[in-house]
């Protein structure tokens, strides 16, 4: 038996969770959240949940580490007032890329969120284009990993770049890269920019990145394809490799735009032409002051991810095209 359908969030205000509301025909519950002088917090649910299916939307990434005692509050409140079910819906999952031990003095953080996230005993978490799947497996609960696939589809078709070349950067994206290529009857490259190597005469000003190339971009539109875009060192660098490389126009895109620094400015520098990201992480302000930066909406497809997660329904189609 399922219960009636809620939505809160922790930033209700943002565009992403007021859009995912709308197109569930649902409004955001009502919640506070209040800072003491101590600088500790009070949570309160202003609705009852008794029963009910909750879905809890946590669109936050430059303040993570402050916030998600917050979520874990939020979450035990909701348990307290007998709520059915919990489902964390965390558009873009922090620290996605610390997957693994890479050397010994480091732990696996996002091993170390799972962890968190079920000490409330949440019942799902909802998410989109995880940087590596085996973060699924540090959770005893199902994970569903949407993908963003279907928006940049769309743009792309809007766009006319049937034809451009899909790239990725580095040659871990390769399977994410050849996959969507597929899907679109597209061809794809990869690139790969190497630590600076000294040319025949040596002197840094002689240093320049070692480069190589797999594929045929040669005055072809092409489309830089990952998952974040963080400090875009390697995005940019590829774009100037491709430019070099006899490319005609240059565009990127990501799911997450973390934008780091002085990445976007970096960016708006570089021969992309355009910069598009999903919503997952708000670029309202951004978009003010970087003119090729562009988003994409994904709230349709997590709003018709929680319709079938709440109706017993398969997701396989918001897995892939």
């Amino acid at each position: 038996m399922r219960g009636s359908m809620m939505v809160f969030a922790l930033t209700p205000e943002s565009r992403l969770t007021q859009n995912i509301a709308r197109n569930l025909n649902l409004t955001v519950g009502e919640m506070t959240r209040r800072k003491l002088a101590n600088t500790e917090t009070l949570v309160e649910i202003r609705q009852s949940v008794r029963g009910k299916d909750v879905y809890l939307i946590f669109s936050c990434s430059k303040d993570f580490n402050n916030s998600i005692l917050d979520l874990l509050m939020v979450v035990e409140a909701m348990k307290n007032a007998s709520v059915r079910t919990v489902t964390i819906v965390l558009p873009s999952f922090p620290y996605a890329r610390y997957d693994c031990v890479s050397r010994v003095d480091r732990c696996p953080i996002a091993r170390l969120v799972a962890d968190m996230l079920q000490s409330v005993n949440c019942d799902r978490v909802l998410t989109m284009d995880l940087h590596t799947p085996q973060v699924q497996g540090y959770f005893d609960v199902p994970v569903d990993n949407i993908t963003a696939e279907p928006a940049f589809r769309d743009w792309i078709k809007e766009l006319h770049l049937n034809e451009a070349v899909l790239v990725t950067p580095n040659p871990e994206g390769t399977k994410r890269v050849a996959n969507f290529s597929e899907s679109l009857g597209m061809q794809f490259a990869i690139v790969h920019i190497g630590e600076a190597v000294d040319n025949a005469g040596g002197g840094n000003e002689n240093r320049y990145p070692a480069a190589s190339l797999v594929g045929n971009v040669k005055d072809r539109d092409c489309i830089i394809y990952d998952d974040i875009a963080d400090t875009c060192v390697s995005i940019v660098k590829t774009a100037e490799f491709l430019k070099q490389q006899g490319a005609k126009r240059v565009f990127c895109m990501a799911t997450h735009g973390l934008f780091s620094r002085e990445s976007l400015q970096m960016c708006e520098d570089s021969p992309i032409d355009q910069f598009v990201v999903t919503d997952t992480i708000d670029q309202h302000e951004n978009m003010e002051h970087y003119p090729k930066l562009h988003t994409v909406d994904v709230s349709h497809l997590f709003a018709e991810a929680i319709r079938r997660v709440h109706n017993n329904e398969p997701l396989l189609k918001l897995f892939k095209l």
